[in-house]
This record gives structure tokens, C-alpha cells and sequence, in this order.
């Protein structure tokens, strides 16, 4: 059977196919339509489920889910004493399993299908990758178009869509990007953990893809804590640790993102931050032997700045060290952090290393937290 759905979204004309071997055939049932972010699938029609008594209900729907044999397409139903779980299909071991769980009895029902947010990849059959920064989408160049239209018809909060034409560039670490739909801008407001920053994404760099990470940085800052962030950007590391009671000094070269900066320490009320403009390489110097964590968040290029950064690191101090490294030799830096520390006379453990995120095929950005000791 072929089906034909015509979704339609604001001044965006969908079709999409689903091809079935016995030849051409209208829908049944109910049009899919698209009423502004949510889609509205076709009406309740019998399918396959559990009728499990009411005391069992939960326990079974987690075995179900466990299984990856609930049917969550489809809403779960009740009466007095029963509740009825839809389920995909099974075969005779897993229903053996299951009877082991609880008591059920196999039934076909009609059950209603999900409301469920209509989702970029439900219009272009496939997931696209983007990021979102504030209420601006930033996607890749393939298929850009029809990307940004997918992401437009479906997503509320978002006002702009470009892409990169440039890969990260030059000594402010900026990009260029092409505006797709929506808006013709790149600066907006990002909220992460509690805080806001403004951005300009083509001004100065920002991903929201760090966010975890910067997290995890955060649980190790105690409040007092003295952190030297050396590329601080606009500020998503500095911030988080100032709010959470660090002594920060936050320092970027490009003036731009000292500006945001300054306005995003002022947006989120922060004021235990001194926020410097320059060369890092000459700013760390002001403060050796002083820092409890030392932040190193130029992937392309921290590896220049190993020497300042140690330097600026207490006896115990932590530097935070971040590469961009291919898949079969991850930790390779390590190399270069050792023979840094050796030139200057001080010793390194690393603390931990991780994946911060896949930056490009076979290509990850990593974390390599190490602690320095001895005379620096």
C-alpha cells in the first residue's frame, strides 16, 4: 500500500511517501495535519496489548519498556480493574519472559495514537544534525535549505536559521556563517544552567555542545577557589564558577567577546570576576602560583600555552587542557603536557581524560584535567 501524506506548515508544503509492496492505495483513516508544533496522526484503530490487573499495571509497563516492547506511539488505557499496555510485536520467548513479570492476557484493542511535537526528522525522514544557541538553529551546509524549513515549521522558539560557510578562523576563534530563514542575524541570548549570555556567534565563538562539560567542571570548583580562565570567551565557564562562588579572572584577546562579557557578568548579576583583554600568554603571567584550576578552552591551539598555564597554576593546581585529537590516538597531548612540565621543572598527573563531543569524522574534542606539582 502507498500512502500519500500532504503535511502542511505556515507557507512550507510537505509530501512524504510510505511504500508498501501491493500497490497504490489512498489513506483510510484520518489526514495527517500539522496544527502548529504538534502532529495529529490518524485516529485509534485496533493494534496489539496487555490486559494486566491494575496492582501489576506499572511493574509491567517498566518490563515492557525495559524490552523495548511498549508501543509508545500509542496511549496507554484503563478501566476499574484493569489497565491495557500496547505492545509491538513478540515473539513466544518474550511473552514466556513477560508471564513471569505478571499475569496478562493478550488483547486487540483500539488504542488512541500519541499527540506527540512534530520533529524535524518526522518531515525530512531522516535526523538532521544542528545546534541551537538561544532561538537561533545553526545546521550544516548539506541540504541547508530544507533543513532550516524543517526546523522553522516545527520549532516555536525558533526565530533564525544560518549555517557555517567557514570552519573556525584567525586569532579570535570566529566563524562565518550564511543566513538560511528566518531572522538575518547572529546574536542572541542563551540560557544554560541558571545563567543568560548574549551572544554573537559570528563575533565571538559559542556552543552549546560544551554545556555538559561545563558542568562537570563546576562540581569540581569550591566556592574561593581562585580559576584562571584563559579563553574565557563570552563567558559560559567563568560565570558558572563566579555564581558559584569562585574568585575568577576571566581573559580573551578579542574585544568583542570581552564586550559580551562584560555584559553577560552585568546580565547575571556577578561580580567576584575580573575580566581582562589581551594575549593570554602575557595575562597568566600576572598571576603565578596562584590558581586552584587553570582553564585551557582553545582545542586548535592550547597546546601554545602550556608553559603560562602551568606557571599560573598553584603547587597541586588543576589545569583543565583541551584538544582536538584523532580517534586512534586520543590522549596524544599528554606528550606535549609532560615535556612542558619537564622544561620547567615541575611534575603532572593527569586526573582524567574524556570525550568532550565528536568534532569532526574520526575526530573528537577532548578533556585532559592534570594536576601540577613541585617548583614552577
Amino acid at each position: 500500500m502507498n500512502l500519500k501524506y500532504h503535511l502542511h506548515f505556515n507557507q512550507y508544503i510537505f509530501i512524504i511517501y510510505s511504500r508498501l509492496p501491493d500497490g497504490l492505495y489512498s489513506l483510510p483513516l484520518a489526514d495527517i495535519l500539522i496544527d502548529g508544533c504538534y502532529i495529529a496522526l490518524p485516529m485509534a484503530e485496533e493494534s496489539s496489548g496487555l490486559r494486566v490487573q491494575r496492582e501489576y499495571g506499572e511493574r509491567m509497563r517498566k518490563a515492557l519498556v525495559e524490552r523495548s516492547l511498549l508501543d509508545r506511539s500509542r496511549k496507554i488505557r484503563a478501566d476499574e480493574t484493569h489497565v491495557y499496555l500496547p505492545v509491538l510485536d513478540m515473539d513466544a520467548a518474550s511473552s514466556n519472559n513477560l508471564e513471569q513479570i505478571a499475569p496478562f492476557e493478550p488483547v486487540q484493542i483500539d488504542f488512541s495514537l500519541e499527540e506527540r511535537p512534530a520533529t524535524p526528522e518526522d518531515i525530512l525522514g531522516y535526523r538532521p544534525s544542528f545546534e541551537v544557541v538561544g532561538d537561533i538553529a545553526m545546521v550544516e551546509e548539506a541540504d541547508a535549505e530544507a533543513v532550516a524549513a524543517a526546523i522553522m515549521a516545527t520549532s516555536k522558539g525558533i526565530k533564525a536559521v544560518i549555517a557555517p560557510v567557514s570552519d573556525v578562523e584567525g586569532e579570535f576563534r570566529t566563524r562565518r556563517f550564511r543566513h538560511i530563514a528566518g531572522e538575518p542575524r547572529t546574536s542572541t541570548i542563551h540560557k544554560e544552567h541558571g545563567l543568560r549570555y548574549r551572544v554573537d556567534l559570528e563575533g565571538a565563538y559559542f556552543t552549546e555542545r560544551l554545556g555538559t562539560e561545563r558542568l562537570r567542571l563546576a562540581r569540581q570548583v569550591r566556592p574561593d577557589d581562585f580559576v584562571l580562565d584563559m579563553f574565557a570567551g563570552v563567558g559560559p565557564f567563568s560565570l558558572l564558577l563566579a555564581k558559584k562562588g569562585a574568585q575568577v579572572v576571566a581573559m580573551d584577546k578579542n574585544p568583542l567577546a570581552i564586550k559580551c562579557l562584560k555584559e553577560n557578568a552585568l546580565l547575571n548579576r556577578v561580580q567576584n570576576i575580573e575580566i581582562l583583554e589581551g594575549d593570554a600568554a602575557e595575562l597568566a603571567l600576572g598571576y603565578e602560583g596562584q590558581a586552584d584550576h587553570v582553564i585551557m578552552n582553545l582545542p586548535h591551539s592550547a597546546s601554545s600555552f602550556l608553559v603560562p598555564a602551568m606557571r599560573a597554576a598553584k603547587s597541586g593546581g588543576v589545569v583543565h587542557y583541551y584538544c582536538i585529537a584523532p580517534e586512534d590516538d586520543l590522549y596524544r597531548d599528554e606528550a606535549l603536557i609532560r615535556k612542558a612540565a619537564k622544561e620547567m621543572g615541575a611534575e603532572v598527573e593527569a586526573l582524567y581524560r574524556g570525550i568532550v563531543r565528536s568534532y569532526a569524522p574520526r575526530r573528537h574534542n577532548v578533556v585532559i584535567d592534570f594536576q601540577v606539582r613541585g617548583q614552577i
